[in-house]
């Protein structure tokens, strides 16, 4: 079995091909049809005249039946002619010019009556014969005489002149169509690699950047054409990709950071208690060390759970009527405990209802991790400040703190995952796994909402999320 080629280029060049196989020869069969037609036109017209001018030279005389010598003469040099009239019920011929003595086709011409002749009519009818290879084109037209004698006069042309042209024209199509057929593949075929060259050009490009090299781009080809859209499309794509690889480096990096240091805590601690009998305090002491490690852990791997679920699109949210002020309050009176241990003021502030559509677990979560952060980053005898006001048809709740702020540099950045920074802001605190923001944004997102920083200007942090309030809660009920 032939394998052909399968690519672009010769695609086209088959689709081509059978669109020209396909058009060429219905526009040949039209223009054979109008030349042909165009050819019988003019023939028939020649006979039409001398049919016009037997008829002028048959009404000079009352009755047709006998023709006058100047009527013979002048009917004698007007081509090939047959007349006949009728004669006590029939017809017969009784005139035939001198080009048809001889003539073949005589016989037949004289045989065929007005009635009989095919097309005949009222009017003139035309006929073609073929006869001994040769082709006829015959007019009968009737006329009338003075008389009243009914008589038909039939003029013929011999149409080889003209279908020696529509031979010709027939041979020269069916050597010009194959013919220009394979002249527009060859076309075709160069064209179309000529057009596709800069799609070769890109995709041996594209085969040539790796993983380790995503920070090149194709070159433009300079036009805002098919091509020039595909580098854009192309070059974008790979942005994307390199955005991708590179956060994927950062956070298998900052993972394994994470996880690094627990472990190393806990191999720490299970060297010392090895490395020498220990009393009882002492055990229970790095069994309550191992124990916190293990918890970050457990922390650090369901956050990541989420995250990877969430990046998925695996988690879903329940959505139903939230009241946020309400559910602030609660949340803030379940932090006031921790909040007096740390000798911190909490207080809330709510200026009216605000219901949102969302998952009331995953709001508590996410107000929950800025309630953990503010206070996590509060000296004592500070104040964390939890805001809910409706704005037009968003509900935003603000966290404020009066500790030492974000730095300038980190408030672009406090929503990635794994990020912490290394400032007096988290000197001294038990670090944490770096997630905590990333989820709460997460959050915002997947409620249609959004969260952002800012540093207040009296000092201290200020995170605010904007949810949308729920449709039928915006006219304050």
């Amino acid at each position: 079995m032939i394998a052909f080629p399968r690519t672009l280029r010769f695609r086209l060049t088959v689709w081509y091909c059978a669109a020209l196989a396909l058009v060429l020869p219905v526009f040949g069969a039209l223009m054979y049809g109008i030349v042909s037609h165009r050819l019988l036109d003019h023939h028939d017209g020649m006979l039409r005249d001398q049919a016009a001018q037997i008829r002028t030279i048959l009404q000079d005389q009352e009755d047709c039946h006998i023709l006058t010598p100047a009527q013979r003469e002048a009917l004698d040099h007007l081509g090939r002619i047959v007349l006949l009239h009728e004669s006590d019920g029939g017809h017969e011929v009784y005139y035939q010019s001198p080009e048809m003595k001889g003539n073949p086709m005589a016989p037949t011409v004289g045989a065929l009556g007005w009635r009989d002749a095919p097309g005949a009519g009222p009017g003139p009818a035309f006929a073609t014969f073929r006869h001994q290879g040769m082709t006829w084109r015959i007019l009968s037209q009737p006329y009338q005489a003075r008389s009243g004698r009914q008589g038909v006069i039939r003029v013929m042309e011999d149409l080889g002149e003209a279908q020696e042209t529509l031979r010709h024209l027939r041979f020269a199509m069916l050597l010009l169509i194959p013919a220009g057929i394979a002249c527009s593949a060859l076309g075709g075929f160069w064209l179309s690699g000529r057009a596709l060259a800069p799609v070769d050009r890109i995709a041996r490009m594209a085969r040539e950047i790796e993983a380790s090299k995503l920070d090149q781009r194709l070159p433009h080809p300079g036009g805002q054409d098919e091509i020039g859209r595909l580098v854009d499309t192309l070059n974008h794509m790979i942005g994307r990709l390199e955005a991708s690889f590179l956060a994927m480096k950062r956070f298998t990096a900052d993972a394994s950071h994470e996880l690094r240091n627990p472990l190393a805590t806990m191999q720490n601690t299970l060297e010392v208690l090895l490395a020498r009998p220990r009393t009882v305090e002492e055990q229970h002491a790095a069994l309550e060390s191992l124990g916190d490690d293990v918890a970050r852990l457990r922390g650090i791997v369901g956050d990541l759970l989420l995250l990877a679920r969430a990046d998925n699109g695996r988690v879903e949210l329940e959505r139903e009527p939230v009241a946020l002020d309400g559910l602030v309050q609660a949340l803030a009176d379940t932090y006031q405990a921790r909040a007096g241990e740390q000798g911190v003021a909490l207080a809330v502030e709510a200026a009216g209802p605000a219901v949102v559509a969302g998952d009331e677990r995953w709001l508590t979560q996410l107000l929950g991790n800025l309630l953990d952060n503010a206070l996590k980053f509060t000296p004592a005898g500070g104040r964390v400040t939890v805001a809910v006001r409706r704005h037009e048809d968003q509900v935003r709740i603000t966290v404020g703190d009066t500790g030492p702020g974000i730095p300038e540099a980190s408030l672009g950045r406090i929503f990635e995952r794994f990020y912490q920074e290394d400032s007096s802001r988290t000197r001294g605190r038990r670090p944490g796994s770096g997630l905590g923001l990333a989820i709460a944004a997460w959050i915002a997102q997947a409620h249609g909402g959004g969260i952002s920083a800012a540093n207040q200007d009296a000092g201290g942090a200020l995170l605010t999320v904007a949810l949308p309030l729920l449709a039928g809660s915006l006219d304050g009920h």
